[in-house]
């Protein structure tokens, strides 16, 4: 799994040594309080490690593999109505666009198709320690800069809508 850097960049959690020195702080879309959305770079403290099933994902012709039990933000380009938030098992071809934004560069948010590519039956992997509420900024890119997805592991009622208004 990757996750954006305070440095704007992608970092990939599959590569990270078991000692780090370095103070690292990585994006999320903190919709705790869905009245007032916003984005933070957090102090990257602790890492989980869990074995699961996963999906590929295609996000507007890149490939993004991810748990096939966390959720993906979405959205629709034509009415720029509400962000929502779906299980991953539910996107399939149907249509869905999901939510991109990069918190340091990008000026409007843009929606682009998602589908489901292949499955995997047991993956490795490792992500951050999160709170409820808050969605992972995963980038899709390899570059500097890159666009980001947003993923959650577990959604609560409160949390399972984004107001797009609120947020920009």
């Amino acid at each position: 799994m990757k996750i954006l850097t305070l440095e704007n960049q992608s970092l990939d959690l599959n590569t990270l040594p078991d000692q780090i020195e370095e103070d690292i702080r990585f994006s999320v879309l903190d919709n705790s309080d869905p009245a007032n959305p916003d984005f933070f770079f957090i102090p990257l403290i602790f890492l989980e490690s869990f074995s699961s099933p996963s999906v590929v994902l295609d996000v507007g012709g890149y490939e993004l593999q991810m748990p096939i039990d966390w959720n993906i933000a979405v959205g629709c380009s034509d009415s720029g109505n509400d962000i929502e938030v779906l299980p991953l098992t539910s996107i399939g071809d149907r249509g869905f666009e999901a939510f991109l934004f990069n918190p340091h560069t990008s000026f409007k948010p843009d929606f682009t198709p998602v589908k489901v590519i292949n499955y995997y039956n047991d993956v490795k992997w490792y992500f951050p320690k999160v709170r409820n509420g808050q969605l992972l900024s995963v980038p899709i890119q390899e570059k500097k800069e890159p666009l980001c997805a947003y993923f959650i592991k577990d959604v609560t009622r409160q949390t399972e809508v984004i107001k797009y208004g609120e947020l920009f």
